[in-house]
């Protein structure tokens, strides 16, 4: 294989996974076969691309969801394998924020909605994006679900001002975006 010829492959590899993270993110408020598109599309990467394979155990928790209500054991097993293949990546990638940033996302969701608790290992997470030089470079908007989600982290260890704390920084970081509107909601529900 050429230099360019690979250069190309590496782009249009890239292209496709960036494809499948469309397709997660579609899956987050549309239906199951966007969360399936996610995983045919980043299956073939799993292995050599570990966003891929975080991103893949991320659709997969999410068809959890999907069937919690009608086959709540095989939505569990979802929950189990879905956590495995992220939980691999950030091993594998450790230094990537994007990784750790999925993962503390992806888990508190998973502890907010679902038997399945994932706080144990979020607090690696938690920890390893409240060092400042594992930010830097990202931009607001991710800066903000950063610390919206390391304040709703927080609240689970009952470390209410912290999460005010980190609630105010969500939301000056990158006023008007979801996560500063979301932190804001949090912070009037908790000053109570």
């Amino acid at each position: 294989m050429g230099i360019l010829s690979a250069a190309v492959f590496a782009q249009s590899q890239e292209q496709i996974i960036q494809n499948g993270i469309h397709y997660h993110n579609l899956a987050k408020t549309e239906s199951d076969g966007y969360a399936e598109k996610c995983k045919d599309t980043l299956l073939p990467y799993i292995e050599t691309n570990m966003t891929a394979r975080a991103y893949y155990g991320s659709a997969v928790t999410m068809q959890a969801e999907y069937c919690s209500a009608s086959n709540p054991i095989h939505a569990l097993d979802l929950l189990r394998e879905g956590s495995s293949y992220i939980d691999d990546a950030v091993k594998r990638d450790n230094s990537n924020p994007g990784l750790h940033i999925l993962r503390l996302v992806n888990g508190i969701q998973v502890s907010e909605s679902s038997p399945f608790k994932r706080y144990a290992v979020l607090k690696d997470d938690a920890a390893w994006l409240s060092k400042k030089e594992n930010l830097a470079g990202l931009d607001n908007d991710t800066l903000a679900l950063v610390y919206l989600y390391r304040g709703l982290y927080k609240i689970e260890e009952s470390d209410i001002d912290s999460a005010l704390d980190l609630f105010d920084q969500a939301a000056a970081v990158s006023p008007g975006s979801d996560s500063a509107e979301e932190a804001q909601k949090q912070t009037a529900r908790y000053e109570e």
